[in-house]
């Protein structure tokens, strides 16, 4: 049985590595009587230790578990998103206003909103007893409405009285809502006519294309700035590979190996480079590589930046959003459709001869407005469709002085690499 080294109180009270709490035996309570974990002497045999035998540095933080690690970085992520999210929306807030101030700018330039160009404020005259005999509907419509005032004896329309007092009503809006969902259906359903407009959705899908193509250029942009990163990064690591390739003998000399190679007057003509000369043109390599990565790269995201990526950020940011004004382009065209076809009714059916002037009153309102209000947005729309050539100019030339750019700095930083070539291996 092996004698127990004796213990020493003073040694074991300075090292805090050999105490254990008195309540538990210790780790090593079997083969230490005691509970007292011997401290080896350095050099001896039971020399490693290991990382339980160690205290943690004050004020050091706790090793982090591999779920509080996942959980951190998923919060991140959600956190990232997130934040994305908010932007997003108040992108689209952004724009929704903007279209709405756009959308009131062109009323008031066509007109549109002039009280004289509003259809739908109109009420139809009371029926003639003489041509159509009263109905329970038009009896209730009247207790609900009153009883129209009679039509001008010269127009033959009923005169109106605050024509936007009517137009601030619910019951306008909804009856403008009723109408136009029924000519649309009508239009689905090949029951009435559609008029042609294949010269605006023409003009207006080449708006929307440019605005396309603008965002997908600035997504364009981001992606090459990433790709000249993973670029430089993916070089920075070929350079490493080739020198500690190149440096494989000294690495064999440190292993215990043999690094011996025969000296240049030995060696046979053609066998290529000496060792020295790979190895301080690798290590030459993976210098201009780091700069390139450190000083190169930089100025060329840089470049690419002020002369693509903010300027078309800005131009996405600022282009017109007309989805509102073509919107209300189609209802107002529904309109014009709706009491076109009521006319056409009126003068082929009805038996009232009082209803046509209502009727052509009604449809020349809706075609007036809507005219005016087509013309000034086919105006603006051309002219923004012929801009996407001046664009197109000023983000090629950004394009080509950034490729001109990051060309001539890679080149100023490789002409080191230019002189003292290795002489390759003959046959």
């Amino acid at each position: 049985m092996a004698e127990e080294r004796p213990k020493s109180p003073a040694r074991d009270a300075a090292d805090p590595r050999t105490m254990t709490p008195p309540s538990s035996p210790g780790p090593h309570a079997g083969t230490n009587p005691g509970g007292v974990i011997a401290s080896p002497e350095p050099g001896s045999p039971g020399g490693n230790r290991s990382a339980y035998d160690y205290p943690a540095s004050p004020g050091a933080a706790p090793p982090r578990s591999a779920f509080s690690t996942a959980l951190s970085n998923v919060s991140a992520a959600v956190d990232n998103l997130w934040e994305k999210a908010k932007k997003r929306q108040a992108k689209q807030q952004r724009r929704a206003q903007g279209g709405k101030l756009l959308l009131q700018q062109l009323q008031d330039e066509a007109g549109a909103k002039d009280p004289s160009l509003l259809p739908g404020v109109m009420r139809a005259p009371a029926g003639d007893p003489r041509y159509t005999p009263p109905t329970m509907a038009a009896a209730v419509k009247n207790a609900i409405w009153g009883q129209p005032p009679p039509a001008d004896p010269t127009t033959g329309l009923v005169p109106v009285g605050d024509a936007v007092a009517v137009k601030q009503g619910y019951m306008y809006k909804l009856k403008a809502a009723k109408r136009r969902a029924k000519q649309a259906m009508l239009v689905s359903t090949s029951k009435t006519r559609k008029v042609p407009d294949e010269d605006f959705d023409a003009l207006w899908a080449r708006v929307q294309r440019q605005e396309a193509l603008l965002n997908k250029i600035k997504a364009d942009g981001k992606r090459y700035a990433r790709a000249m990163k993973e670029l430089s990064a993916a070089a920075q690591s070929i350079s490493g590979h080739i020198v500690e390739l190149a440096e494989g003998g000294e690495k064999e000399a440190e292993l215990g190996g043999s690094s011996e190679q025969p000296p240049p007057a030995e060696r046979p003509a053609g066998t290529g480079a000496s060792r020295e000369q790979v190895v301080a043109r690798a290590r030459q390599l993976a210098e201009v590589m780091g700069t390139i990565d450190a000083d190169v790269r930089p100025a060329c995201e840089g470049q690419l930046w002020s002369s693509v990526t903010q300027p078309v950020g800005q131009l996405c940011e600022e282009f017109p959003a007309y989805q509102p004004c073509v919107d209300k382009r189609r209802n107002y065209m529904l309109d014009m459709d709706a009491y076109e076809r009521k006319l056409r009714d009126a003068r082929q059916h009805s038996r009232d001869p009082g209803q046509v002037p209502h009727r052509e009153e009604q449809f020349s309102r809706a075609q007036r407005r809507f005219t005016y209000f087509s013309d000034k947005l086919v105006e603006d729309l051309t002219l923004l469709d012929a801009n996407r050539f001046e664009l197109a100019g000023f983000l090629l030339e950004g394009f080509v002085e950034t490729q001109e750019f990051a060309l001539q700095r890679h080149r100023d930083v490789m002409a080191a690499l230019s002189v003292g070539k290795l002489p390759q291996r003959t046959a």
